[in-house]
């Protein structure tokens, strides 16, 4: 074999020059960093000019496919949800609402449910001034069997109608009596604000003053008359009405006598001042009275599924009859 005596000489790419040729203070002048390298491969140019740097001195992205920094988020606010809303807060809203958006309102949510569902609340308190006349609140006696703010407030959207009452008729000014004008030779009713056609619903009737030839309690329809010429028993004389004359104890309805009331033999007479509760059972279709918390018997039987209001008539100057609703009966 012949020796190669020519030196090989080995290019300095293949070196490994951090490991075996120590490096002169002066090459540092020439190396390049990492960045900068990224910088003159992928940054410059077609002409191999270096970019241009931004105004602001920031440096200009490494790769082709920058990504966008992360904006830091605004801490989130803690969601408050409308049932979790205090109940002083609630109180300020439901005020404002309808007794039909009250009903809404208590179907909503179980919260809603329970601050409505407290009879004496501030809610009920606040609408009770906002909606009863004075001359109700100063009323000692109109209230004896309705103890909280919500069941008066209920009684008050189902007293008389003063849309719904005879010419002769007036209501007073506390909005549960209707005062009769002395006018000869008529007749003359009234009907409550509200209808009932499901469910059990008891109204307090105390008749106030003479009860003359004719003075009649009981329940009508929207299309029963509320007004005639001369002394009839008008309530119960057509088949939109059913009435019960307090002066002869004869039950009435369409026209025909349907007996003595209560079924007995000689029954008391109606002595004024009594309270008279009028029960009308929707579900059952019947309907009774109640004289002092007596049950009296069934009265009306068969009654057909009408929307139903409690309603008077009467003859004399200068009577007055009051009517309470009391909602559903206690049973038992």
């Amino acid at each position: 074999m012949t020796e190669n005596n020519e030196e090989t000489i080995v290019p300095d790419e293949q070196c490994n020059l951090t490991s075996s040729t120590p490096m002169k203070s002066s090459d540092l002048e020439n190396v390049e960093s990492p960045i900068e390298r990224k910088i003159s491969i992928v940054e410059c140019d077609g002409e191999g000019n270096p970019p241009i740097e931004s105004s602001e001195g920031t440096p200009p992205d490494l790769t082709s496919h920058s990504v966008a920094p992360r904006r830091r988020r605004s801490p989130r606010r803690p969601e408050v949800s409308a049932s979790r809303l205090p109940l002083k807060v609630l109180n300020q809203i439901f005020q404002y609402l309808s007794l039909k958006d009250l009903r809404s309102a208590m179907l909503t949510c179980h919260s809603w449910n329970n601050a409505l569902s407290m009879e004496d609340s501030d809610i009920w308190q606040q609408l009770l001034v906002q909606k009863l006349p004075e001359a109700a609140h100063s009323d000692p006696f109109l209230f004896v069997e309705l103890r909280s703010a919500r069941k008066k407030l209920r009684a008050w959207y189902f007293a008389w109608n003063t849309n719904d009452i005879s010419r002769n008729n007036y209501i007073r000014t506390n909005g549960f009596t209707v005062h009769r004008q002395p006018v000869a030779q008529s007749t003359d009713g009234v009907r409550g604000k509200r209808g009932v056609s499901q469910g059990v619903h008891a109204f307090d009737i105390t008749w106030d003053g003479p009860l003359g030839t004719v003075a009649v309690v009981g329940f009508a329809t929207k299309h029963a008359a509320l007004h005639c010429v001369g002394y009839i028993a008008l309530l119960g004389s057509d088949d939109q009405s059913w009435g019960w004359n307090l002066v002869d104890n004869v039950l009435m309805h369409n026209g025909v006598q349907l007996g003595v009331y209560p079924k007995m033999n000689n029954p008391p007479k109606y002595e004024v001042g009594e309270k008279i509760r009028l029960v009308i059972d929707c579900d059952m279709h019947v309907a009774y009275f109640e004289r002092n918390s007596e049950f009296l018997g069934i009265a009306f039987s068969h009654i057909p599924p009408l929307r139903l209001f409690p309603a008077v008539c009467a003859v004399y100057g200068n009577t007055e009859v009051t009517m309470v609703y009391v909602g559903s009966p206690q049973m038992g």
